[in-house]
């Protein structure tokens, strides 16, 4: 287990390194470079009203968190009168890791109950100052989501607190429905 670990940790860091180099190289008295966009504000907005609504019709006091597929900040979120801490660490942890897997927290999830190897899609957030550039909590159980526009993934969805398991992810499910209805 320690081999793996060390495995791991080294993996990351080469990952991790040459982009962090690359975020500090910016010049003296330039402008930033524009941020790329992931999901706007707006439609993080309307997501999570959708989730709300479906969260509030399962009688669940949960947490709704919307991260941008850029470098997985936060750009919406909502703690539900009643939730509890493990919700609104839950709901981040989850959406962090879809976007990070690149899959649903349920497939991961199912993987890892069936003792199965978990699919990956890695993703490729921009890694400084982002996911991979500090400590973040990431949470393989149901109720984390891709976001998607176009084919291209802009964020995901996590739900903690939503009732568990299927519940959560059908909260999480009515947030992604909320992106196409207009």
């Amino acid at each position: 287990m320690r081999s793996l670990v060390a495995i791991l940790s080294l993996v990351i860091i080469a990952a991790v390194a040459p982009h962090r180099m690359w975020a500090q190289g910016q010049p003296a008295g330039q402008p930033p470079a524009p941020r790329p966009m992931g999901i706007d504000s707006a439609t993080a907005k309307r997501m999570v009203a959708a989730a709300e609504a479906q969260a509030i019709a399962q009688k669940a006091h949960g947490a709704i968190a919307i991260v941008d597929a850029v470098n997985g900040d936060l750009v919406a979120f909502l703690r539900m009168d009643g939730a509890t801490q493990v919700a609104v660490v839950s709901a981040e942890g989850k959406a962090r890791a879809a976007l990070l897997f690149g899959v649903s927290t349920k497939v991961v999830s199912d993987s890892i109950k069936a003792g199965k190897p978990v699919p990956l899609l890695i993703t490729t957030p921009a890694i400084a100052g982002g996911i991979w550039g500090r400590m973040v909590n990431v949470s393989t159980n149901e109720g984390g989501m891709l976001i998607r526009k176009d084919g291209k993934i802009i964020g995901a969805i996590g739900v903690g607190g939503g009732g568990g398991g299927e519940l959560d992810e059908r909260v999480a499910l009515a947030g992604l429905n909320a992106l196409s209805a207009k």
